[in-house]
């Protein structure tokens, strides 16, 4: 049987989205069932280790600069309609695109698998290009944009089971708004069963299956993000104490480590790890906090200790952060199935959470973790504290660990999975 030419879309070589996308690349190359490429619009050029990196659109710097411009000027014109600055970044009207349809990887593809799109790369009238062409379509869904009226996240929000309108994000909302028009557009351009639509997570998948952009599609598949389990995998408590001795941090108590791009962003919950680790230091419990992610101007002043890296890029000191840590808290109050709980669980670091998303489809209570119900730091606090004070499950929180990441989410499994849903298309 011939082999299928796959190539993954995505708009930046930053993000969730990206690192999912050619993890995937990869382990549908290594796995040798189907022919796969990685194209990318803007972001840094591949120095990955694979033989089957991303391919970069913008690798000039005209075309660095050109990116950038379209971009803003995307946001620029959603200054028009926005409720306010604070949900700048959390809506796409998708007016700026540039059409890919005649670019060499996608005329040689069978399929394109769409991912994320944003950021001034594909806009409703480049999608319509794309989507003319005689070839198979997946889209993975990393977030509901494609089926709403233009949120990445609908935060409790209904609309789009209706066809959306009066949407909070905007400055003018009203039953015909502009949120009602983009949707009318998915509806009109995939709303055709013409795609097949994955999502990494239950939770997503019962989301937006009821929106009315699927009303005339399949429902979503569920597969899982991939992780490397070769890449990303325990070390001997020798080489933890040498790495801790590396980066300054101390052997003596257990380290807790948060992570996010921006402090900042309200879905990540900085503020309620904050308040998690004030918790343990009244109740006198013995830690050290790493926290990475960009502050922008956050005054990052505490009452416990911790050790602060910023934004941190490089993938093995991400992985050395991890490997240092004995358990990552992520006090995310809306996310899809984070790839940091996956790169945590690969490397045999159990996980404290909240019930939100597809956390609870990670994180096994009481067996790889603990969850608390959203928000209430306070409940994770004590579980946290109970595990702290007790050191004699850690090994088989971290075994469990280990194992739910090899058994579900190995880039080998997943691979599988997909290479099915090519072959059915």
């Amino acid at each position: 049987m011939k082999k299928l030419k796959v190539l993954h879309i995505n708009a930046s070589s930053e993000g969730g989205a990206s690192v999912v996308a050619q993890r995937l690349n990869e382990a549908l190359n290594e796995s040798g069932l189907v022919f796969s490429k990685h194209l990318v619009f803007s972001g840094k050029p591949y120095s990955g280790k694979s033989t089957w990196g991303y391919s970069l659109i913008s690798n000039t710097p005209w075309n660095c600069f050109t990116a950038f411009f379209r971009h803003a000027l995307d946001k620029l014109d959603f200054l028009r309609f926005e409720a306010g600055k604070s949900i700048r970044f959390q809506f796409s009207h998708a007016s700026q695109g540039i059409d890919i349809s005649r670019h060499p990887l996608v005329q040689e593809a069978d399929i394109i698998h769409l991912h994320w799109v944003h950021k001034g790369f594909q806009s409703f009238a480049t999608l319509e290009k794309l989507l003319a062409l005689p070839k198979k379509f997946v889209w993975t869904c990393h977030d509901l944009w494609p089926v709403t009226g233009g949120c990445y996240y609908n935060w409790g929000c209904t609309n789009h089971e209706t066809g959306c309108g009066n949407c909070k994000y905007l400055k003018n909302p009203a039953s015909d708004d502009l949120s009602s028009v983009l949707i009318q557009k998915k509806i009109s351009l995939w709303g055709n069963n013409q795609i097949r639509w994955i999502t990494p997570s239950r939770w997503l998948a019962e989301q937006g299956t009821n929106s009315l952009v699927m009303r005339n599609n399949k429902p979503f598949e569920v597969i899982p993000n991939p992780i490397n389990t070769i890449s990303y995998q325990p070390i001997a408590a020798e080489e933890r104490e040498t790495l801790c001795t590396k980066y300054g941090l101390p052997q003596n108590m257990p380290v807790l480590l948060f992570s996010a791009a921006y402090l900042g962003n309200q879905a990540k919950g900085f503020s309620l790890f904050v308040d998690l680790c004030s918790a343990l230091q009244q109740q006198s419990i013995a830690f050290h906090a790493l926290i990475l992610g960009d502050n922008k101007g956050l005054e990052l002043k505490f009452d416990f200790p911790f050790t602060f890296w910023g934004y941190v890029s490089d993938a093995d000191r991400i992985k050395h952060a991890f490997l240092m840590s004995d358990l990552y808290v992520i006090t995310s109050v809306q996310d899809n199935l984070p790839t940091t709980i996956m790169e945590s669980l690969s490397m045999g670091i159990p996980v404290a959470g909240f019930r939100v998303g597809g956390i609870p489809e990670l994180v096994d209570e009481g067996l790889n973790g603990f969850l608390a119900d959203s928000g209430d730091a306070v409940s994770l606090a004590e579980k946290v504290a109970s595990f702290l004070k007790d050191n004699r499950n850690w090994a088989a929180y971290r075994n469990n660990a280990r194992n739910k990441a090899v058994t579900n989410y190995d880039t080998a499994v997943i691979a599988a999975k997909f290479a099915s849903v090519y072959q059915d298309l």
